[in-house]
């Protein structure tokens, strides 16, 4: 593996264009004859009569409860009264689909073992994937009850947007899924990290128009540029562009093939047209239009297959790899709604964004619409594509042979069906943590140089399933350590352009965690590491994320896969060289809405308990992990197994810096994060001088704190009560937002007035200004949290020798904070006396 901190100072490797080439030639000209000569080996009726039956099945999926292959008379009491769905990218989606299919089923003719995913941007045309998916018997396979007979096909159609059925959006109850269809923007992303060291791997990624628009698309396109050839599969990009979103042109609708070609050439691509054209006339315009298009898709998907082995070919068997290799895409150009009603009264449906949703919304009770749908249902003739005696039987597939020989022989390379996709975990080789510990006579350190070491480890014992995808940051927040075992990965930049590069560095957010949502999915592992206040940028693709694995945990035949961990460092605490701005520990609210048993957030308050934590999030599956952690130098509180009891309790009193072992205290001091647990130490001296019994604890699982049962981790009321006491005072201190810790505590039964509670952080006061100053600021500091330690005793007992003392103690308190911003602004730096090591 290459090895090396690079020094980018190569000049850029030259363009494949020919610099004298005019913009009207960049769009790729293939000979679409040979196709339109052999359609019978290209399997060209099959497409046909394959799409036929998935419209089909997608309007009846859309409508109808009952009577899906009308074998009596359709009547309203057959279609469902609320409908949902949407049928105006299906007829494209099922279109790509079927010659997916078709690819890899001439390749397994060939003897070529070809293994494809298909991801699909516009999710809400989930009717077209189920579809596809029931006619190559991969909903059967996975859902028993849905059998490959006439009276399986009753029960899918109504189970669609049906309860207890399938839901509207592709999630990941549908097989062969990589990618939750909700929110738009992120599916080329995934893509692309789906084929990250899979190097047999194809990724046909259809990326609707509307979503184009999204900013996280826009970036994607890049996606290419990270792809090494050697260690890498592929993605064939189609942009499908009917024209609409929900009710408004989109813009490259608005587009002509020259401007498209002129903006996807930029990005780095060869481009390929497939356009049916203008509306067909009449059913037989229709008709020769539907074939021709089958034909030129056709030959466009074995033209970009066959340049993707190309650029494989050089990089891998000729060892002389394609400079910046333009890889293929497709643009589809369709109309919105193809092969549905024209018209109504009202308003234009194909080809508008009328036929977005659900073209006719009153079929159930409206004569006109009812009379349109049955003549909709009808025009795909599936009487042609069916054997009624099997239909009758009830127990036979029913479907003729002609429409299905698109679909490949071999179960395990139907899409639906790769294990990539639903099956593909293989564990890390990790190095115990104890091997990348810190010695007892080191008194300092950063916790991300420490992880930083123990990654560069696991790099070594992992150079083809774990990586590194950092918003470029990597250097400043001090993980570059790993650059001793790996290299970045940027294949135009000449100097990371070898393969085994570990670290993706690319400032978009979006398009790193689409890398990494893809790259675990597939069976892989990954780390996120960012500066703490830009992570919330990728906020909803996390909960997206979160979403489809809950339902995946609760869907039989899917399998884990890694954990998705993040680091956020660069933290709020020391961001007061840069400012306001960079002050930010919001991600942690967030993550507390999830599911809770799938979150956990440590804040390690020690490089030794940083480096524990990673190796347990590494080895973990199924969850949200987030780390919190400063990079900058910070006190060693514990050895290695002093960390290791720590953090698998997941909090704990550290004796050492307590009154006598922490018994019988006056006051709890809590802290929960570095820095802060920092002052809580620093307090504890301040308020033992002054014969305050303290006992200080420390909480590096942040979930230990909720409501018993509600989540894994949650203490039992025992233990809570063990280390918190059952009316003790007590001073927390957090990293992030106080409200955070008071919504975990509210359920607490002696915590529900939170009286003896007082739960202290970040608190919006922020500027450019010295280090400590920002704990003053925020009233995170060891003189406030005495202060508050003081208020919260005396309150208990008014009669003790504290609280006769309260308000001489608290004033002193208070005045030395004075004190200190005195010094900080006549001097622009922290004293001595805050900025020394307390420990």
């Amino acid at each position: 593996m290459f090895t090396g901190h690079t020094e980018s100072i190569s000049p850029p490797k030259p363009s494949q264009l020919n610099p004298e080439v005019q913009l009207v030639d960049l769009a790729v000209k293939i000979d679409t004859e040979k196709v339109a000569s052999n359609q019978e080996a290209y399997q060209i009726q099959s497409l046909l009569e394959f799409q036929r039956l998935a419209n089909y099945f997608s309007v009846a999926q859309i409508f109808l409860r009952a009577n899906a292959l009308q074998s009596r008379p359709l009547t309203k009491d057959d279609v469902k009264q609320r409908l949902l769905g949407h049928f105006g990218t299906c007829p494209g989606l099922n279109l790509t689909y079927a010659h997916l299919l078709a690819l890899i089923s001439r390749e397994e003719a060939k003897g070529n073992d070809l293994k494809a995913i298909y991801v699909t941007g516009p999710g809400h045309g989930a009717p077209a994937v189920l579809s596809c998916l029931y006619l190559e018997g991969s909903i059967s396979h996975f859902y028993p009850q849905y059998p490959l007979t006439s009276a399986g096909l009753e029960k899918f159609v109504k189970a669609f947007s049906w309860p207890g059925g399938f839901p509207s959006h592709v999630n990941s109850e549908t097989p062969g899924a990589i990618h939750e269809g909700g929110e738009l923007g992120y599916a080329l992303s995934v893509a692309y990290g789906s084929v990250m060291d899979n190097p047999d791997l194809l990724t046909v990624c259809v990326v609707g128009d509307g979503e184009s628009e999204t900013g996280p698309t826009a970036t994607a396109w890049h996606a290419h540029k990270y792809l090494n050839p050697v260690e890498s599969g592929a993605v064939i990009p189609i942009l499908h562009v009917n024209g609409f979103k929900i009710s408004e042109r989109t813009i490259p609708g608005a587009m002509d093939d020259l401007e498209l070609v002129a903006l996807y050439t930029g990005y780095g691509y060869q481009v390929r047209f497939v356009e049916y054209g203008t509306l067909a006339k009449d059913e037989a315009e229709s008709e020769e239009k539907l074939l021709k298009l089958n034909i030129n898709m056709a030959a466009s998907m074995e033209w970009a297959y066959d340049e993707i082995r190309k650029i494989q070919k050089a990089a891998r068997e000729d060892k002389k790899p394609i400079v910046k290799p333009r890889w293929p895409m497709i643009i589809l150009r369709t109309p919105k709604g193809m092969t549905g009603p024209r018209s109504t009264p009202k308003h234009q449906l194909e080809g508008s964004y009328h036929s977005h949703q659900v073209p006719l919304p009153a079929a159930f009770k409206d004569d006109s619409e009812f009379e349109m749908l049955v003549r909709w249902l009808k025009s795909y003739k599936i009487e042609e594509l069916i054997d009624v005696q099997k239909i009758s039987d009830g127990t036979s597939w029913f479907v003729k042979e002609s429409a299905l020989k698109i679909i490949p022989k071999a179960l395990d390379r139907r899409p639906g069906m790769l294990k990539e996709s639903y099956a593909g975990y293989q564990p890390l080789n990790l190095p115990a943590f104890q091997e990348c510990g810190l010695a007892e006579d080191i008194k300092t350190a950063s916790l991300m140089k420490a992880i930083g070491k123990y990654l560069t480890e696991v790099v070594r014992r992992n150079p083809n399933s774990f990586r590194i995808f950092s918003p470029d940051e990597f250097e400043s927040n001090k993980l570059d350590g790993v650059f001793d075992a790996t290299i970045r990965q940027f294949q135009w930049d000449p100097e990371t352009s070898e393969p085994g590069g570990r670290v993706i560095e690319m400032l978009s957010e979006h398009t790193l965690q689409g890398f990494l949502q893809g790259y675990l999915l597939t069976g892989r592992h990954g780390l996120f590491p960012s500066y703490e206040a830009f992570i919330g940028i990728v906020t909803t693709m996390i909960e997206q994320y979160a979403k489809f694995r809950k339902v995946a945990q609760e869907t039989k035949w899917r399998e884990p896969v890694a954990s998705l961990n993040y680091i956020v460092t660069s933290t709020l605490w020391r961001q007061e060289h840069n400012g306001y701005s960079h002050q930010n520990p919001g991600l942690i609210g967030n993550l507390l809405t999830l599911p809770r048993h799938m979150t956990r957030i440590y804040l390690p308050p020690d490089a030794n308990c940083a480096v524990s934590v990673m190796a347990h999030c590494l080895n973990s599956k199924d969850y949200v992990n987030l780390i919190v952690g400063s990079k900058a130098d910070t006190p060693c509180f514990l050895t290695v197994d002093e960390a290791e009891r720590h953090c698998v309790a997941g909090l704990s009193v550290w004796r050492k810096y307590s009154t006598e072992d922490g018994v019988n205290p006056d006051v709890v001091l809590v802290g929960i994060g570095v820095e802060v647990t920092v002052e809580i130490i620093a307090a504890a001296k301040l308020l033992q001088k002054e014969g305050v019994r303290v006992r200080v604890v420390n909480v590096v699982d942040l979930m230990t704190l909720g409501e018993p049962g509600s989540h894994p981790h949650a203490l039992s009321p025992e233990a809570f009560n063990g280390i918190f006491g059952e009316d003790l005072p007590v001073v927390v201190n957090f990293h992030g937002y106080p409200q955070h810790v008071q919504s975990l505590l509210f359920s607490r039964s002696q915590s529900l007035s939170r009286k003896r509670f007082e739960v202290l952080g970040y608190i919006e006061e922020g500027t450019t200004t010295t280090p400590w100053s920002m704990l003053r600021l925020n009233r995170a500091d060891r003189f406030t949290i005495s202060e508050k330690a003081v208020g919260l005793i005396a309150a208990k007992n008014s009669n003790t020798a504290i609280a006769v003392r309260a308000a001489e103690l608290k004033a002193w308190y208070l005045h030395q904070n004075r004190l200190q911003e005195r010094y900080v602004l006549e001097n622009g730096a922290d004293s001595e006396e805050v900025s020394a090591p307390v420990v």
